[in-house]
């Protein structure tokens, strides 16, 4: 929390900012967020998972500066009357206002709607949110595209997007990264839903990536109830958020190298990860668990036995992506990810009903 004088230096900072215009707070009842956001400080809104999303519905302004800051290289698509923009590189510490519209002539007459999504993952670093630079006659309006349908995906590096842009032979790199172009979002988008991701490269259910043993501390059920999953005491409010539908694609990492975890072990730890998961969501959704595109079996053997026992509907995505589907080390390109969501989303609609 801040003290009083941290306080009044931030606001001189961002009043600093924007002597010829007005700052829109964080706070502002029509500005529409995606994600798990930690909104417990109004003059800042702090975010992390991949995915997450600011929406803004706008007139009277010539142009839209995002104040940002972030603890790591972190880059955002921007999305403006449904056209992209080049993508908004967010590195700098302290709070920055980024010109979005700059190559953009604004009417102030006109009505603009403008997203601002995260493509990197939260290991690349956390994301401060003080509210948009605007022309002071700008006026914000009930943001319209609020979808009545809800999904969440939760995963590893596949459903982060690791690497979906990089030409192979290539190493991770942020800014190859982007989550808008991955499976869930490409799923969430053709059927209309609100999206919600969690997912963290190298974490598996109970053993991750390259990991000596059979188990490992700090697999991905320990970061799943964090807002800000570098934080260890940061809980989400699971009543924030309770999904029509959650799909879980993890053990890719449990399975990648040995030793690997003895079926037992994993199946328990699957089927105690979605029982908690159970637990938190009081509207009963329905759960996919998916496999797959990076492992085969025995890992999708034991994930298609643990949608079994938990009542689930499983997902096979083994062997289905060719030379021409991957990106940086091994993980599945654009047109890796539009093939997995090929399959997947023709399942999630039947099953949902959508």
């Amino acid at each position: 929390m801040m003290t009083i004088t941290a306080t009044l230096f931030f606001i001189l900072g961002v009043l600093t900012l924007c002597t010829s215009g007005l700052l829109i707070p964080p706070t502002n009842e029509n500005i529409y967020y995606m994600g798990r956001i930690d909104k417990s400080d109004n003059t800042q809104y702090t975010f992390a998972w991949s995915g997450a999303e600011i929406s803004i519905l706008l007139t009277g302004t010539t142009s839209v500066s995002p104040v940002l800051d972030s603890t790591g290289q972190n880059y955002f698509n921007v999305i403006i009357d449904f056209t992209m923009f080049p993508m908004l590189n967010v590195s700098s510490s302290s709070p920055q206002p980024y010109n979005i519209t700059e190559t953009l002539s604004l009417d102030p007459t006109e009505t603009y709607n403008i997203i601002l999504t995260k493509r990197t993952e939260a290991s690349i670093g956390l994301i401060n949110f003080y509210g948009f630079e605007v022309d002071d006659t700008a006026q914000l309006l009930p943001y319209p595209d609020i979808p009545r349908r809800s999904i969440e995906f939760i995963g590893d590096s596949i459903t982060c997007g690791y690497g979906d842009l990089g030409v192979p032979p290539c190493e991770f790199e942020a800014r190859t990264e982007d989550n808008f172009m991955t499976y869930g979002a490409l799923i969430a988008r053709e059927l209309e839903a609100e999206l919600y991701i969690e997912a963290w490269s190298g974490k598996g259910v109970v053993r991750n990536y390259q990991a000596p043993n059979i188990t490992s501390n700090g697999t991905f059920p320990t970061f799943y109830p964090l807002t800000i999953p570098t934080e260890s005491t940061n809980y989400w409010d699971f009543s924030d958020f309770q999904p029509d539908a959650v799909v879980i694609n993890l053990g890719t990492n449990d399975f990648s190298s040995e030793p690997i975890p003895p079926q037992d072990i994993f199946q328990n730890g699957y089927i105690s990860f979605v029982n908690f998961i159970k637990s938190k969501y009081t509207n009963n959704p329905t759960f996919f668990l998916a496999c797959g595109p990076m492992i085969g079996n025995p890992c999708c053997q034991y994930v298609q036995n643990v949608a079994t026992t938990v009542n689930a509907i499983y997902i096979d995505m083994q062997g289905i992506l060719n030379t021409n589907d991957y990106g940086c080390n091994g993980h599945p390109n654009v047109s890796g990810h539009s093939k997995m969501a090929s399959i997947a989303s023709p399942i999630i609609q039947k099953n949902m009903g959508w």
